[in-house]
C-alpha cells in the first residue's frame, strides 16, 4: 500500500535535503493514518461482533424477530420445548398448567368454555404472563353458525352462508365482528377462516366459503383483512388444501389425489391470497398429499412444510399444525412422535388438544432435541415464529 502511495507523489525541482525532510514527514503522516486505520478497523470489527446474533434459520432481521431472539436467549431448553406447542387443558387445572410450563398456546375448546368463558380465558392470562414469563397464545377454535366453540358468540352464518352471497364485504364483516367478539373475550388467535375450496362431496363442505377457487380467494382475502383489522390474529386452515381430501382427518387418515398443477390452480390460490391479505399464519392440515408426499401427513413433511409453504409460496409467518390428538394421527404415530416429526419437517407450533397427550409431546420434543433429532437450529427457528407473534399482539414483557 505504502509503494502505491509513493507512486503517486509528484516529482519536484527542490533540493535534495529538501526531498529528504518532505519524504521522511511524508512517511511519518502515512504511518500514522495507517495505524489510526487499523484502530478503526478493530473497533468496527468488535462492534460488529457484539451485535445481535443473526436469526436462527436465516429469518431476515426485524425489531419483533429482535426482541424475539432477546426472549429465546432467556428459555432453558425446556422452556423452548413447551414454547412450540400448543395445548389443550383440563379447567380445574388449567391455572396450575399454564404457571409452571411457558406454553406456546393454550386452545380453548367448547367444553372450556363453557366451563368458565370469558372468565377462564382472563385467569389463565393472569397466571400466564405473571412477573416476566412469556404468556401463552390464547386459541380460539371460531368457523361459524354450528362449527363455533363458542356458542354466545359470532358469527351466527357459516362461512358456506356467507359465501353463497358472493360478497367480500360481507366477508370482511362477518369476520370483522368475530375476531371484535374473540379479541374482547380474550383471545389472541382464531383457527379461522378456512381457506379450503370444497364442493358439496368434500368432508368439509359446508365449512368453506366456495368450490370456485376464485370466489373463495376473494372471500378469504376479504375476510383476513376484516379480521387483521381488529388486532387479533387468524390463522387460516387447512394448507395445503382438505378441500379434495378422502376423509375428514379429525376421525381417520385422508389423501388428497390431486396433481401438482391441480393442487395450485384450485387450492393453493386461496391460501395464497389469504398471504397477501397479510395472514400472520396458517394451519397445517394432516392429510397426505400425492401430488408432494403420499406417505407423510402435511403437517410432518419437510416437502409441504418448508419445501411449498416457505420455498414456492414464500411465507414467512407462523406455521401452525392441525390437532395431533386427532383420529388420522391416533391411528399411526401418536401424538408425541407426531410432533417431533412436524417441528422437523418445518411446523413451528404443533396443537395438542389432549392435555395428557400435550405433556407428552413437550417431553418428546425436549427429548429429540437433547438426541439432535430436532437440531437445535429447527428448535430455535420454530420458537422464534412464536415469540414473533407473540411480540407483534403485544405479549412480551
Amino acid at each position: 500500500m505504502l509503494r502505491r502511495l509513493r507512486s503517486l507523489i509528484p516529482t519536484s525541482p527542490l533540493p535534495w535535503h529538501w526531498h529528504a525532510r518532505f519524504y521522511r514527514a511524508l512517511l511519518a503522516a502515512i504511518l500514522v493514518l495507517a495505524a489510526v486505520g487499523a484502530v478503526v478497523s478493530v473497533l468496527v470489527q468488535r462492534g460488529s461482533d457484539e451485535s445481535p446474533a443473526a436469526a436462527p434459520g436465516g429469518l431476515e432481521a426485524s425489531p419483533d424477530s429482535s426482541k424475539a431472539l432477546k426472549a429465546l436467549k432467556a428459555l432453558t431448553p425446556e422452556q423452548k420445548a413447551d414454547a412450540v406447542v400448543a395445548a389443550g387443558i383440563d379447567p380445574s387445572s388449567a391455572e396450575r398448567t399454564v404457571s409452571k410450563a411457558q406454553l406456546g398456546g393454550i386452545v380453548i375448546g367448547p367444553d372450556d368454555w363453557a366451563a368458565g368463558g370469558a372468565s377462564l380465558v382472563k385467569r389463565l392470562r393472569a397466571a400466564g404472563g405473571s412477573g416476566e414469563r412469556v404468556p401463552p397464545l390464547i386459541i380460539g377454535l371460531q368457523e361459524g353458525g354450528v362449527y363455533r366453540a363458542y356458542p354466545d358468540l359470532p358469527p351466527a352464518e357459516t362461512q358456506l352462508e356467507i359465501g353463497l352471497g358472493g360478497d367480500p364485504q360481507a366477508a370482511r364483516g362477518w369476520s370483522e365482528s368475530t375476531a371484535k367478539a374473540l379479541k374482547a373475550a380474550g383471545f389472541d388467535v382464531n383457527l379461522g377462516p378456512l381457506a379450503d375450496v370444497a364442493g358439496p362431496a368434500s368432508p368439509i363442505a359446508d365449512r368453506s366459503f366456495s368450490d370456485d377457487p376464485a370466489l373463495a380467494s376473494a372471500l378469504v382475502g376479504a375476510a383476513v383483512k376484516g379480521c387483521k383489522s381488529t388486532g387479533l390474529a387468524c390463522a387460516v386452515p387447512h394448507f395445503p388444501g382438505l378441500g379434495a381430501a378422502s376423509d375428514d382427518t379429525d376421525i381417520n387418515p385422508a389423501t388428497v389425489s390431486l396433481d401438482p398443477a391441480s393442487l395450485g390452480a384450485r387450492d393453493l390460490a386461496a391460501f395464497r391470497a389469504a398471504f397477501d391479505a397479510g395472514a400472520p399464519a396458517t394451519v397445517l392440515s394432516l392429510a397426505f398429499y400425492t401430488a408432494y408426499d403420499p406417505v407423510t401427513p402435511a403437517a410432518l413433511s419437510p416437502e409441504i412444510a418448508t419445501g411449498l409453504l416457505r420455498g414456492e409460496l414464500g411465507f414467512e409467518g407462523l406455521a401452525i399444525s392441525d390437532d395431533l390428538s386427532a383420529g388420522s394421527i391416533a391411528a399411526g404415530l401418536g401424538a408425541p412422535e407426531a410432533a417431533v416429526q412436524a417441528i422437523s419437517a418445518g411446523t413451528d407450533l404443533v396443537v395438542v388438544d389432549d392435555p395428557v397427550l400435550a405433556g407428552q409431546a413437550r417431553a418428546a420434543i425436549l427429548a429429540a432435541a437433547k438426541e439432535g433429532t430436532v437440531s437445535e437450529q429447527r428448535l430455535d427457528e420454530a420458537a422464534t415464529r412464536v415469540l414473533e407473534l407473540k411480540k407483534k399482539l403485544g405479549l412480551l414483557p
